[in-house]
């Protein structure tokens, strides 16, 4: 499967469904979907494992906004690794939501031309295993996992209503094998 269509198809639905209208009541805590720094357009090597998805997401609309297309991307799909991971140790399943709507606020923010520029620049990023893909891989692994307390997505859930028990995370959630097995099965990367 190509991750570059896969990748571009859900942003496209993404897109369309920011774009939709409804009526809605939303009610929200303090935190939730908030970044804790502005990172500015930085490469995903730059992208210190302590920044949150909601960080990436500043860092995606920056690199937009500079007509750097091809550096948001590469963001935006570190941003959907972290909030990936996220889902896997937040413990409250309601809070998971928390990718898709974070992904909507992203390309929402963008104007209509700068989405159609976002989109094309996800073409070209390529296939599983392509170039930029490879590259991508190699830095993600480099990396290693994600290292901040995921509170933008705790406190989306319900028990931000209703009380959090403990840190809000799996408790003996197994970082390191949660991390490799995203990057092997959600990201696709070849094995070390």
């Amino acid at each position: 499967m190509r991750l570059a269509g896969l990748i571009g198809a859900l942003a496209l639905g993404l897109m369309e469904a920011a774009s939709a209208q409804a009526q809605v009541t939303n009610h929200e805590m303090p935190g939730s979907l908030a970044p804790t720094t502005d990172p500015g357009c930085v490469s995903p090597a730059q992208a210190a494992v302590t920044l949150t998805p909601p960080d990436l997401s500043l860092g995606v609309l920056a690199c937009a906004q500079a007509g750097d297309f091809d550096a948001a991307v590469e963001l935006y799909v570190l941003m959907q690794l972290r909030a990936r991971f996220d889902t896997l140790r937040v413990a409250d399943t309601t809070a998971h939501q928390a990718e898709q709507v974070l992904a909507m606020q992203t390309f929402a923010a963008l104007s209509p031309a700068n989405q159609a520029q976002l989109q094309a620049a996800f073409e070209r990023f390529g296939d599983t295993g392509g170039a930029r893909h490879t590259a991508f891989c190699a830095v993600v692994t480099a990396q290693g996992a994600p290292d901040y307390l995921p509170d933008y997505m705790i406190q989306h859930g319900i028990t931000a209503f209703t009380g959090v028990t403990g840190d809000g995370l799996v408790p003996g959630f197994a970082v390191q094998a949660a991390w490799d097995g995203l990057l092997g099965g959600y990201l696709q990367c070849p094995g070390p």
